[in-house]
């Protein structure tokens, strides 16, 4: 790859961007260009803003409105920001004059390759999801190239745009450091790892509190909350018998290589099914129990689950219907069929490309080339 070129990154699937970040580090200069704070009005920093800023890179904070499918008293105000949005990219694309702008999808993505359209500057995207988001499938028709996670997920886009790379996963993964960061029991008390993905999953997190101290009778419990329940969770922590308290582990959100020991040792997972979950848990052969975000767009979070549900080891759960109680039967349901699950889960693995940040590097590769 040539030297002394700029990449923009840019985009709301974070993980995939930063296995892609790993591997161009040494070779192209990055700024990457996203939202600095996690919500609208908030002062809390972003999860993305905190990665990439620890990783010493450039971060341009922008303006994005949030494509709505359905008219609400945010869409007028939402499609404002677009505009805005546009302006401030053009702005930076004219000033970083990068040679590539990578997508990595979502509504904070879309001013940035329409403001490299405009300054002729080649656009690659990268969709995540098994359903193409809306802002994808626009960027999708003035990328140079769509790389997609999933073959069927090629037909979502103008005919010969898309190819399949899979996912971009961080190569920690597969390689779980040997020490414990964590002094658990797991011979005795098979563990349990609790996700909500990057930012936690409040709604999942409140379903599980109540039945927790139940549940740590028999399971030992990695609990990653993410920020919004970080300070429940902890109080939570603090009432449980004292011979519960080594048996549940209660962290906002793992560092790749604590997470690549937790997958390692993890009997079950029980979290959302967003893309990146799905597909990493699918490449690691583990057992998973989802529950999808009920409001993610297009419903994509349940076709994901419904996805590895008929090829590799998971049950799906509707969070509408579920009780504190209700999840916990589930729990034992599925444990009580872990086995199987397990056996289903490690044949299905094999068949998960696990050089999709190579293939992607190829692409960008391919694309610095004629600039």
């Amino acid at each position: 790859m040539k030297q002394n070129k700029t990449i923009v990154i840019t985009g709301g699937h974070i993980t995939p961007a930063l296995a892609v970040i790993d591997a161009l580090k040494d070779d192209v200069s990055i700024v990457f260009i996203g939202r600095k704070y996690a919500m609208e009005g908030s002062r809390t920093p972003s999860f993305e803003y905190r990665l990439i800023t620890e990783k010493g890179i450039k971060f341009i904070s922008i303006t994005a409105g949030r494509l709505q499918r359905q008219m609400t008293v945010r869409t007028i105000p939402s499609l404002l920001k677009i505009p805005v949005g546009c302006i401030q990219a053009l702005w930076y694309c004219s000033r970083e004059r990068p040679s590539l702008i990578m997508s990595f999808g979502g509504y904070v993505a879309l001013p940035t390759a329409l403001a490299g359209w405009l300054c002729r500057i080649p656009v690659i995207t990268h969709e995540q999801t098994l359903v193409a988001g809306l802002a994808n499938r626009i960027i999708g028709r003035i990328a140079a190239r769509v790389c997609v996670t999933f073959p069927e997920t090629v037909g979502h886009f103008p005919e010969g745009k898309a190819v399949y790379t899979g996912l971009p996963m961080r190569e920690e993964l597969f390689t779980p450091p040997k020490k414990t960061p964590f002094p658990v029991d797991g011979e005795h008390y098979p563990m349990i790892y609790v996700t909500g993905g990057g930012t936690g999953a409040r709604s999942l997190n409140r379903l599980l509190f109540p039945v927790l101290p139940s549940l740590l009778a028999h399971y030992t419990i990695i609990h990653q909350v993410g920020d919004t329940s970080l300070s429940e969770a902890q109080k939570i922590y603090a009432v449980l018998p004292n011979e519960y308290k080594d048996r549940y582990i209660v962290e906002s959100y793992l560092s790749t290589p604590t997470l690549s020991w937790v997958l390692s040792h993890a009997s079950l997972v029980l979290g959302r099914s967003g893309a990146n979950t799905v597909m990493e848990l699918a490449a690691l052969g583990k057992a998973a129990l989802f529950v999808p975000l009920p409001w993610s767009a297009g419903g994509e979070q349940q076709e994901n689950a419904a996805w590895l549900v008929s090829h590799g080891g998971a049950v799906v759960l509707t969070q509408r219907t579920l009780t504190p109680q209700l999840l916990k039967r589930e729990i034992e349901a599925t444990w009580a069929n872990i086995t199987i699950l397990q056996q289903r889960a490690s044949a299905f693995a094999v068949k998960i490309p696990r050089d999709g940040t190579r293939r992607l590097l190829r692409e960008i590769e391919h694309a610095l080339s004629a600039t």
